[in-house]
């Protein structure tokens, strides 16, 4: 493990966790690494830059006001904003003359960084982040902080709280209209996250509503997606694996079919006969019986085979 640097100052107001740049105990290049991490209280008019990062920055604003200034905008933001400095990217940022921000920041690198931000629609010409709350947040950082020793521990501990402030980042992201979870991943994503979810709760009641909740995204997407990549919809697709199980479980086992339909997700037997014969074109009794009398004729196509052998 190559040495590093811990930094920190002896101001109460003003900490920094610093030299974090490094490979890392889990690889040659990290997907995302930490940099360095710190919280402070600024002055009135304290002024930073310009200057030009080589990693990426994130500040979330806990108190206080200030402004944000890259590629010609003036961005005038107070707590619960957060704005996000891109490498290569020259910035400013000023604490009010008036009533100046505290804040806390994290410095980041690697190649999944920007497309995590990019996920948010987080961008150069579009680096403001509006948050719901940021207290989850800035315990996390603290975490970062408190973890400084170069132990493999704490390694795992400031991996495993990267990991937690950006996923926090995301979380309390406030989104505007027409913005959603959904657009994260491909639809396609969501609906074998779906498929997943019924046939590992087919047993139980199953309502669509709640593996929309469940997965994090709108019923209405989810069903029009559904609907567009299996050609069913998930009530569609809950009933027909249900009725395939319940296949399986009357040729392979003699229970009687009230518990069969049970096992399926069906405490009514009626409801679960009706469902199954529109699937198959007969009841469940006469599917068992129809099957065993299949698999005999088979069995003894395979014993005359034998005998004439």
């Amino acid at each position: 493990m190559k040495y590093r640097e811990i930094v920190y100052t002896n101001v109460e107001d003003y900490t920094v966790l610093g030299n974090m740049q490094d490979k890392g105990m889990f690889g040659v290049s990290m997907a995302i690494s930490l940099d360095y991490t710190g919280f402070e209280k600024c002055e009135k008019g304290h002024r930073f830059g310009p200057f030009v990062r080589h990693c990426f920055l994130v500040h979330v604003i806990t108190g206080g006001h200030g402004v944000y200034r890259v590629k010609g905008k003036t961005y005038e933001l107070g707590e619960g904003s957060a704005f996000v400095i891109f490498p290569g990217v020259e910035s400013i940022y000023q604490a009010s003359t008036e009533d100046p921000w505290s804040y806390f920041w994290v410095g980041l690198h690697g190649y999944n960084v920007e497309e995590f931000f990019t996920g948010m629609n987080i961008t150069p010409d579009n680096p403001i982040i509006e948050l719901s709350d940021t207290s989850e947040i800035e315990a996390s950082v603290e975490e970062l902080m408190s973890a400084s020793q170069m132990t493999h521990a704490n390694e795992l501990i400031r991996l495993g709280q990267t990991i937690r402030f950006l996923g926090l980042l995301e979380g309390r992201q406030k989104l505007g209209e027409g913005q959603g979870a959904e657009k994260r991943y491909p639809a396609r994503a969501y609906v074998e996250y779906a498929m997943d979810f019924i046939r590992n709760n087919y047993r139980s009641e199953v309502k669509i509503g709640e593996i929309a909740e469940y997965i994090g995204i709108n019923r209405c997407y989810l069903a029009r997606n559904f609907k567009k990549e299996t050609d069913m919809t998930p009530k569609e697709y809950l009933i027909n694996y249900r009725m395939e199980r319940a296949a399986l479980a009357l040729t392979g086992s003699d229970a009687p079919i009230s518990q069969v339909a049970t096992s399926v997700g069906y405490p009514d037997q009626m409801a679960f006969s009706k469902a199954f014969k529109k699937k198959y074109g007969v009841g469940p009794q006469r599917y068992r019986k129809d099957q065993k009398s299949a698999f005999e004729k088979v069995d003894q196509y395979f014993d005359l085979t034998r005998n004439k052998e």
